[in-house]
């Protein structure tokens, strides 16, 4: 069955859908009711901040209060998102399609960093070897990270005691169908895992694009 999405518009509404400090309160009452408490719980949240958040996606119209249930003293307010939603990029007040995708892209790139020198750390012995590199490999350039100063290998990251640490970005050099052999490869895999569960939580990233000429801003 489609997915039916309500579009927003409004300028205050997209202003509040923009701001990734809205994103998980939003994100969670789309996919259940909630009270403000059980909310602030759920997310780690000072229950008087989920309060604000919570008011302003209601005055905006992005959720509403569904119910309240009645209890000794004050009842409970319990609220709702859409389970859907959809600004359309012309209502936006984004300069170009690249600030478009970089919205959640810059978030997720402060945390996905921050994860990596988590991890890495593990294989520093002294971070007075953690350095920079430049080098030629075959017949490219590579740029890289080392934290062993010159004698280091992103292979070494596939031993059984080493994190299981991935963070491989570059060129390639492909015909059209290799090229969508590798996504119809990389979407499978990643499916696959997806399907897992585990006590442990991996952040990931999975990337390609063509490398053409021009901007689509």
């Amino acid at each position: 069955m489609a997915q039916v999405f309500q579009h927003v518009t409004d300028p205050e509404a997209v202003k509040v859908f923009l701001n990734l400090t809205y994103l998980p309160v939003l994100a969670a009452l789309m996919t259940r009711e909630w009270t403000v408490s059980a909310l602030a719980a759920h997310l780690g949240l000072a229950v008087n901040a989920t309060h604000h958040r919570v008011r302003r996606l209601v005055a905006v119209g992005l959720a509403q209060e569904t119910r309240l249930e009645a209890r000794r003293g004050r009842p409970l307010r319990h609220y709702r998102a859409p389970s859907a939603l959809l600004v359309p990029y012309h209502c936006t007040p984004l300069d170009t399609l690249e600030d478009l995708i970089g919205l959640h892209e810059d978030s997720f790139q402060v945390a996905f960093q921050r994860a990596v020198v988590r991890a890495g750390l593990a294989l520093v012995d002294n971070r007075n070897d953690i350095g920079l590199r430049l080098y030629v490999e075959g017949d490219e350039v590579v740029s890289d990270i080392t934290p062993t100063a010159g004698a280091f290998s992103f292979r070494d990251l596939l031993r059984p005691d080493a994190p299981a640490l991935l963070a491989n970005r570059g060129l390639l050099h492909l015909t059209r169908e290799d090229a969508k052999a590798l996504q119809t490869e990389l979407s499978e895999v990643l499916a696959r895992y997806l399907q897992k569960t585990g006590p442990e939580p991996y952040l990931f990233r999975v990337g390609l694009a063509p490398d053409l000429p021009g901007s689509a801003g």
